[in-house]
């Protein structure tokens, strides 16, 4: 049997890895588990195929009642009469008012669908735990970021590795 040298934070380190490896939850997938960022963004889809919501002008989009909210604080006297009249039920109505009494001319309805998908900037996570405090620390660089837990299937290295950690003797 062959010995390794290491520093004692290393060896800490993996005893800590270790124990995480054989006691984290798959989610549902065959080992090899890694653990990837899921993100679920909504995506411009054509009229009738989705979800309809407020296009706002700068990229986002908005449910008629969060657009609604957002108007509230540029309303003024000159346009508050308007305001208390309008349809707040109406898409169309909100949106005319939107072009026509303020003048912002980019606000309009348009249908989108949420589409999940992993982050391609992040990489893998050995560990959900570690992944969770990704999210816990950037998420904000993300949309609605979930943990999302992969199976590494016929990844035989992979395989070998996370074996020989969830293995290996930590006297």
């Amino acid at each position: 049997m062959k010995t390794i040298e290491l520093p004692d934070q290393d060896y800490e380190f993996l005893k800590e890895l270790q124990h995480e490896l054989n006691t984290q939850t798959t989610d549902g997938n065959a080992q090899p588990v890694y653990w990837g960022v899921m993100e679920t963004r909504e995506e411009g889809v054509p009229d009738g195929c989705g979800e309809p919501r407020v296009y706002m002008g700068d990229g986002g989009t908005l449910s008629l009642d969060d657009a609604i909210e957002y108007t509230e604080e540029y309303i003024t006297d000159g346009n508050r009469e308007q305001w208390e009249r309008l349809d707040k039920t109406s898409m169309e109505d909100f949106v005319g008012f939107c072009n026509d009494e303020l003048r912002w001319n980019d606000v309009r309805v348009v249908d989108v669908e949420r589409k999940s998908s992993l982050s391609d900037t992040t990489g893998a996570f050995l560990t959900k735990r570690a992944c969770q405090q990704y999210i816990e620390k950037y998420g904000y660089n993300h949309s609605n970021p979930q943990t999302y837990a992969m199976t590494a299937y016929r990844n035989f290295e992979l395989e070998r590795l996370l074996t020989i950690l969830r293995t290996i003797s930590m006297i």
